[in-house]
């Protein structure tokens, strides 16, 4: 039978993971550009460091609250283990407290960054992309009914709606059609909106009082703790993930 101790140390080692995870895929947005379109890579990534986020940071908060750590049946089985879309939902409910959204402003803004269109976007391609989207050429391949868009396609269209709407980028391409900034102006706002989500989903562990044993790893989500807003999308990213 696992023990309260292996629990607590599993749980350190998956959230190690999943700040190494976010950073690593982060780092492989970065290098995206007009000579590698190499989607798959970040996305898998990604898709796999917030999911395991959000459920460390779920666990914090059932530790807290109910004084022992959930079973697996707290989470869905199967496909619907991996929807991100549902577990951010659980996130918004269960861990944005009332007193700390009421009275934190920075909470207030959190809130209303998770339930944008901003970021839910992004998130549900990720989620689609952990559900299923990872095997969506295979599944072309054999035949099997596709339920969900061609994951790189999904990820191309988002960064086209960020060209599209800011005239700076669309200036750029009109002034110099093959210059590389623009990839790296998109890029740079696509992590800008993914770090802001790891900041909100970072600031739980402190200001959010999820929980006394949260506050036992702010060594582990510090670096997405401290980012302020002038740093979003300015940090460059090591592809390893390794450091902290």
């Amino acid at each position: 039978m696992t023990t309260e101790f292996q629990k607590k140390l599993a749980l350190d080692q998956e959230l190690f993971n999943a700040v190494r995870l976010i950073k690593a895929g982060l780092g492989q947005l970065q290098t995206l550009d007009a000579g590698n379109d190499f989607y798959h890579l970040p996305l898998l990534t990604l898709a796999s460091g917030f999911e395991r986020f959000m459920k460390v940071t779920f666990c914090f908060r059932w530790l807290e609250a109910h004084g022992s750590f959930p079973t697996s049946k707290a989470f869905p089985s199967g496909r619907n283990e991996h929807d991100l879309k549902c577990l951010l939902e659980r996130i918004r409910t269960e861990c944005f407290l009332d007193d700390y959204v009421d009275n934190i402003p920075g909470a207030k803004a959190d809130v209303e960054y998770l339930n944008s269109k901003e970021l839910l976007s992004f998130i549900s391609v990720l989620s689609d992309f952990g559900q299923a989207a990872r095997y969506y050429n295979l599944d072309v391949a054999v035949g099997r009914n596709v339920q969900t868009e061609d994951p790189d396609a999904a990820w191309q269209r988002l960064e086209t709606e960020i060209l599209l709407a800011r005239k700076d980028l669309m200036d750029e391409i009109t002034n110099n059609s093959v210059s590389n900034r623009v990839h790296i102006k998109i890029n740079n706002e696509v992590v800008s909106r993914l770090e802001r989500f790891a900041r909100a989903l970072a600031r739980l562990y402190t200001i959010g009082k999820i929980g006394v044993e949260a506050r036992r790893y702010l060594g582990y989500i510090s670096y997405f703790l401290h980012l302020s807003d002038s740093d979003l999308g300015t940090k460059k990213y090591e592809l390893s993930g390794s450091a902290l």
